[in-house]
């Protein structure tokens, strides 16, 4: 009897026909709080497996849409090697026509991502949904980590947006990236390629509890599909989803959210619009 790899629900295209590729980064090297998101990437792959490929939402099945999983790149290196790694394989995707949705993993990844999506799209600007500013200028000395991500990723981009962000450290809450759902159409450009970046703490942690630093209030799971509606007027090439947490939560359920999410974002942007 043959097992197969872990791997993505319905991602079984080879790479040549598949519209998505699904790419797991499980770096753990920055986090503050709680442990846990070398992890994600497998219980994510895990958790799909017991959720349905189709959107009732979006009226569309991933197994129409086309998905290959490339399984993890290799983070057992320093962090800027990590980045860069991800960086050239972000490129290369987008390059050949892929949409990439890349599983973390701590949120520092987004940097690698985003460098990589600017590199073969010559623009970009970066949505973010994040409990957290994450616009630190630099976090227990180091310039690039969990809670400087979005400031290094905003040096990047030509416009940041954050959608979600209920905890600050200080004057950053006067910045103007910070949003909700309902003023998107207002603050991105429809000329301009979005990355997205999905941060799990955004959503209430009484939805989600296994994230690795878990704030009080957030999105409900429909308010984050309203997102993802909202975002189906701009030309959305690629999303990472990060911070999940699988061992403080016993249950599953915030992997099958993730995994879920993962779904209805790909059918979102992906799927004919009706």
């Amino acid at each position: 009897m043959s097992v197969r790899p872990l791997s993505f629900l319905a991602a079984d295209r080879p790479f040549e026909k598949a519209k998505v590729a699904i790419l797991g980064v499980p770096l753990e090297r920055t986090v503050s709080f709680r442990g846990g998101p070398a992890q994600a990437p497998a219980a994510i792959r895990l958790a799909s497996d017991s959720v349905e490929p189709y959107s009732a939402i979006f009226r569309a099945d991933l197994q129409g849409i086309g998905l290959c999983d490339l399984g993890d790149i290799d983070v057992h290196m320093p962090l800027v090697q990590v980045l860069s790694s991800l960086g050239r394989e972000t490129e290369k995707l987008l390059q050949a026509g892929k949409f990439p949705v890349v599983l973390g993993g701590e949120h520092t990844i987004t940097l690698g991502a985003v460098r990589g999506a600017k590199a073969a799209l010559g623009r970009l600007q970066l949505l973010a949904l994040d409990a957290h500013s994450d616009l630190r200028e630099e976090y227990e000395g180091e310039r690039v980590c969990h809670a400087t991500v979005l400031r290094r990723s905003w040096e990047e981009v030509e416009r940041l947006v954050i959608v979600g962000a209920r905890s600050f450290f200080g004057g950053e809450v006067r910045e103007p990236v910070f949003v909700q759902p309902s003023e998107l159409s207002d603050r991105l450009d429809p000329k301009v390629p979005v990355w997205l970046s999905l941060d799990l703490d955004a959503l209430d942690p009484s939805l989600c509890p296994g994230v690795t630093n878990p704030e009080p209030g957030g999105l409900s799971y429909r308010e984050v599909i309203e997102v993802f509606r909202a975002l189906q007027g701009f030309n959305v090439v690629g999303l990472d989803l990060v911070e999940l947490a699988p061992p403080y939560d016993p249950s599953g359920v915030s992997a099958v959210t993730a995994a879920k999410l993962v779904i209805e974002a790909i059918c979102a942007f992906l799927s004919p619009r009706i």
